[in-house]
């Protein structure tokens, strides 16, 4: 039996980086005492396949594992007791069951699957003030080029063309959208479409100015926030600088032309 396994990470364990939190979910699996299984040879680990990395410092409350288990179970009891196996900082959020995998088709993983997310981000304090304008100019822009870092050097990115929603909050959770290519369905709040439990983890203080976008994502086309705040600062005219704290709310998946939240693809 397969299973995607929906998770939030917030507080102190935003600074835990993605090979630790493998092992965390590791550890979390034996302590609930779940039917896993295992690769054969003479290593073998368990079968475990985790959806897009979270960057450093970057809050959550959509990110995704799948993983194969020896005996069948009902969702409501994976996910309660794993649930009973997280610390503070990590909470199992969904658990959808998969359906059998189609004789002579390729293997699919949430990793593979991922074509968007969607991020809630506000200024840092360093950034207060500053960045209202040149989020409503990035929105108006037909194009907004920085400079990529890669394997094998850097290169030029239009970083607007993979942003296909831009959005401000305003104070009672209503979204103002400033730009929607139709590519994902805009909300009009917080609270709309994905439910506030999505933005619930998200560090928020006082005054500051708080935008949603929407972007492609996965090994194709990854639009990453520190791109967009790259974008920003210089539309702003600042130096360039860490100037939005991110929260992930959501990672998608296309299914018929239409972004759908990755659980249950």
């Amino acid at each position: 039996m397969k299973a995607r396994i929906g998770f939030a990470k917030f507080g102190n364990m935003r600074f835990l980086g993605h090979l630790d939190v493998m092992r965390y979910f590791q550890h979390a699996i034996a302590r609930a005492a779940l039917p896993i299984a295992y690769s054969a040879g003479y290593h073998p680990h368990m079968i475990l396949s985790f959806a897009q990395p979270l960057a450093l410092s970057v809050t959550s409350d959509g990110e995704y594992f799948d993983l194969e288990l020896t005996e069948d179970m009902e969702a409501s009891e994976l996910r309660d007791r794993l649930n009973a196996a997280m610390c503070d900082g990590f909470a199992i959020t969904d658990a959808h069951i998969l359906p059998p995998q189609e004789p002579n088709t390729k293997k699919q993983t949430g990793m593979s699957q991922i074509a968007g997310a969607m991020y809630l981000c506000e200024e840092t304090e360093s950034f207060r003030g500053k960045l209202a304008a040149a989020v409503e100019a990035f929105a108006a822009a037909k194009n907004a080029t920085v400079t990529k870092p890669t394997k094998n050097g850097e290169r030029e990115v239009d970083v607007r063309a993979g942003v296909h929603g831009v959005a401000v909050v305003n104070e009672d959770g209503t979204l103002r959208i400033l730009a929607d290519d139709g590519v994902f369905a805009m909300p009009g709040s917080l609270a709309e479409g994905f439910g506030e439990q999505r933005s619930r983890h998200a560090i928020h203080r006082e005054g500051s100015a708080r935008f949603v976008f929407a972007v492609s994502a996965g090994s194709e086309n990854n639009i990453s926030v520190e791109l967009i705040g790259e974008a920003l600062c210089r539309l702003a005219g600042t130096d360039a600088g860490r100037c939005l704290a991110a929260h992930r709310m959501e990672l998608y998946g296309c299914r018929d032309g239409a972004m759908v939240s990755l659980l249950t693809m």
